[in-house]
């Protein structure tokens, strides 16, 4: 009757719920960091999706208009424009004829529609805001996405130009994610579609 019954110990047993347990901790820190990165990689991307449609809307309205002002850096920005202007240095802000936009359809028988950089309001410290303007103004980005900067290269709409007029955009910014700016810069170029 000397029959041995084999099993776990008591030790034993704790030492594989410890090892057990340490895996598992391990395990449940890199789900939760994998899943923040997730997190924090589809809100960068959401507010790049964001900047990128306003780039193509701001692009097909230029492409699709006409009679292109430029507005020097530091000048404010007058809806009508009083005249057509290059500006081969890069300037601030646009001023263009939309498409399908009679005279009349706005007040005062105005038909330019303008984009500009404008600070936002009651922002400290102070962050930048595409806008577009016909005549009355409305944000085109998302409050987590700053522009530092918005160039426009405009050439071709002086009456003694034998080029298409075209503007070549160039913008630079940062978005915030969860309290970490991440930068970016895009750049793209309109040509007018309708030879005047």
């Amino acid at each position: 009757d000397n029959i041995r019954q084999s099993g776990f110990t008591l030790i034993e047993i704790m030492v594989a719920t410890s090892i057990f347990l340490i895996i598992m901790l391990v395990a449940l820190g890199a789900l939760v960091s994998s899943s923040n990165a997730a997190k924090k990689a589809q809100a960068l991307r959401s507010a790049m999706d964001n900047v990128n449609f306003a780039m193509e809307s701001m692009t097909r309205s230029l492409r699709m208009g006409s009679d292109y002002s430029c507005v020097p850096f530091g000048t404010s920005v007058f809806l009508p424009a009083s005249n057509n202007a290059d500006c081969v240095n890069g300037g601030g802000a646009i001023i263009f004829t939309p498409a399908n936009n009679p005279i009349g359809s706005h007040p005062a028988g105005s038909r330019d529609t303008a984009y500009v950089l404008k600070s936002r309001q009651g922002s400290d410290p102070e962050t930048f805001v595409l806008q577009r303007c016909d005549p009355s103004c409305v944000d085109m980005i998302s409050p987590n996405v700053n522009i530092d900067k918005l160039t426009f290269f405009v050439k071709g709409t002086d009456v003694a130009d034998t080029i298409q007029p075209s503007v070549y955009i160039l913008m630079k910014g940062t978005v915030i994610v969860k309290g970490i700016p991440n930068s970016f810069a895009i750049q793209t170029m309109a040509s007018q579609r309708s030879a005047e």
